[in-house]
């Protein structure tokens, strides 16, 4: 058990060797903000899904931030997701690594059929199932490392990225990730040049690993998030803007000077800490906002706890009503948005009310029903 000066100190520490104790006190019942971080991350998706990314004027600007942003957020908080799993009292570290192996085992195929319909949309699932099978090799590693690991996706995964492109920009063409393509190809997009390349997405997955061991009931953990997340998030916005009015805005063809660019999904360490940091910035605001408004939030909330079914019907209603469900206009687009999140959260809610998981949610925990079952 962590000391009394420590609980009262920084709680983004804990004593090392005793790796599961700040998570530990997480345990038990969910965590809404957590929920709230979720709910934000699918609807972010949605509003890209939907929606125009490129829109002029200020309306454009905004309905375009969750671009980039929102998946990345998605990853954080699969990130801190996994390491309250391995903390649970009811699970020990085997049975978490099978936990993530049946996952990444469901997931996987279900998101390579994902991609193979018609709603224009690169599919994160079969990413998210290779992150949970590095996730198994990374239970036991302390939180130094994991930090180490996450800053060197960021830096030199991005980099590794970047010289891909230039050498074979044709393999690095973010090509989706597909059923009937040889297995060679398939692993390079999933770990190098697809929409999600491992290399990069590491980065944040392990950080919300490394976030999920803190104290994540501590309202001075929750404020903190909140100024380091957003600090870095502009900071780093103001860096590449900085640097691209001394060195020139990058231009093609595509060389080393484009990893000055923070462009949504580019892949360079601007964007990929840039987003980070709007993700913890994100987290540490849902902990916050859920805490404190906790009926007014509890829709949102509801909606996070089914973030699988609600991601995947997401992405069925797109494939029967693409049209109808798209809009190039920003006001439509709101309204598609707001339309949707009443709907899922009229359902969620209501689901909740009968059933503690979500259908799909209840796929995932399958072979372990009717066993006291881990907060993740």
């Amino acid at each position: 058990m962590s000391g009394p000066a420590e609980r009262a100190g920084d709680p983004f520490r804990r004593s090392e060797g005793q790796p599961a104790d700040a998570a530990r006190s997480t345990v038990g019942a969910r965590i809404p903000g957590l929920d709230l971080a979720r709910a934000l991350a699918i609807l972010g998706m949605l509003a890209v899904h939907v929606g125009p990314t490129d829109a002029d004027g200020l309306a454009g600007t905004l309905y375009a931030a969750p671009h980039g942003r929102a998946a990345i957020l998605f990853g954080l908080v699969a990130g801190v997701g996994v390491s309250l799993l391995a903390a649970s009292r009811s699970t020990s570290r085997a049975q978490a690594r099978l936990r993530l192996l049946w996952r990444a085992a469901i997931l996987l195929p279900l998101g390579l059929w994902l991609q193979e319909l018609d709603h224009n949309v690169f599919v994160i699932l079969q990413d998210y199932a290779v992150l949970f099978v590095v996730a198994v090799g990374l239970l036991g590693v302390a939180d130094r490392w994991l930090l180490a690991l996450a800053a060197t996706s960021a830096s030199l995964g991005s980099l590794g990225y970047l010289w891909g492109r230039v050498a074979d920009p044709d393999g690095f063409a973010r090509q989706p990730v597909v059923w009937g393509e040889p297995l060679g190809e398939v692993l390079h997009r999933l770990v190098l040049s697809g929409p999600y390349p491992l290399l990069t997405w590491l980065a944040p997955f392990i950080l919300g690993m490394w976030l999920g061991r803190r104290d994540l009931r501590s309202p001075l953990l929750w404020w903190r998030l909140g100024l380091v997340g957003g600090s870095v998030a502009v900071g780093a916005r103001l860096l590449a803007t900085v640097l691209q009015g001394w060195w020139g805005v990058p231009m093609e063809p595509l060389g080393w000077d484009h990893v000055l660019v923070d462009d949504p999904h580019s892949q360079m360490p601007l964007w990929v800490v840039g987003s980070t940091g709007s993700a913890v910035f994100a987290l540490g605001l849902s902990l916050v906002v859920a805490d404190g408004w906790r009926r007014a939030t509890w829709p949102l909330v509801a909606v996070g706890q089914l973030a699988f079914t609600v991601y995947v019907g997401h992405l069925l209603a797109l494939h029967a009503w693409r049209d109808e469900l798209t809009s190039e206009a920003v006001g439509g687009a709101v309204g598609l948005v707001l339309a949707f999140t009443a709907v899922a959260a009229i359902l969620a809610v209501a689901w909740r009310a009968v059933l503690p998981r979500g259908p799909l949610e209840t796929v995932l925990h399958l072979p372990w029903l009717g066993r006291r079952s881990a907060a993740s």
